[in-house]
């Protein structure tokens, strides 16, 4: 896409602005070219998007549980907590503390 976006502002010699409507037709009808030769068709781009979307929400909650855990091990280490026990975090219920 980056590479198409380079090749229509080589066309126009300068900057691709989103206001600029004609050009941008010329963008877009790079990207159905792209798309074609990826034998992608526009109906299913909705569906490319949702399964990247979780493809990098998932990502993000890998990353949430990597540091969560990063930072439980930290605390583990520490001389304060040494004779605490590491609560259950599934026995935890809002309902226990209301």
């Amino acid at each position: 896409m980056m590479k198409a976006l380079e090749k229509v502002e080589k066309e126009i010699k300068k900057s691709l602005l989103r206001s600029d409507k004609k050009n941008m037709a010329l963008l877009l009808a790079e990207f159905d070219n792209i798309n074609k030769k990826l034998g992608i068709r526009k109906e299913d781009l909705p569906k490319y998007e949702e399964q990247l979307e979780l493809k990098i929400a998932k990502e993000d909650l890998e990353g949430l549980k990597k540091d969560a855990l990063e930072a439980m091990e930290i605390q583990l280490k520490r001389e304060e907590f040494k004779d605490e026990e590491m609560v259950d975090v599934k026995s935890l219920d809002i309902r226990n503390f209301l």
